[in-house]
């Protein structure tokens, strides 16, 4: 599909808006690097923003590595600390954000403290009970 800039929207505006294939869609979510063109895209952030936020998410990344390679924490654990971190990260990138930036970003769920834990069964009695 050609998608054409008309004088009203810049050829940048229209490439952005084109569909997008769903390879395209899953390297933009899945990789370091189409992540932070995403946020970059989605959130206007300044080259300074992107590099900040490409060094944060590659402590995000190796810290849910280093969780999920310890095999003393069980699967309810690696779950719970690895959702911290998808918080801490959160919270990162919600500093780093100017006022209008933090208006639109979402992060991908609410954070852990706004459940009541007891509420929510663990993965391993969640398992028991499938069996």
């Amino acid at each position: 599909m050609l998608l054409l800039a008309s004088a009203e929207m810049p050829l940048a505006q229209a490439a952005e808006d084109a569909p997008r294939s769903p390879r395209s869609y899953q390297r933009e979510h899945t990789t370091l690097d189409g992540r932070v063109a995403m946020y970059a895209r989605t959130l206007g952030l300044d080259a300074n923003q992107q590099m900040r936020l490409r060094a944060l998410l590659i402590w995000q990344r190796d810290q849910v590595q280093r969780i999920w390679n310890d095999t003393t924490l069980t699967a309810a654990m690696r779950i719970h600390a690895t959702g911290a971190i998808g918080d801490a990260t959160a919270d990162r990138i919600r500093a780093m954000l100017t006022e209008e930036q933090r208006k639109r970003y979402k992060p991908p769920r609410p954070p852990r403290d706004s459940v009541a834990h007891a509420e929510v069964p663990d993965v391993e009695s969640w398992m028991k009970a499938t069996k």
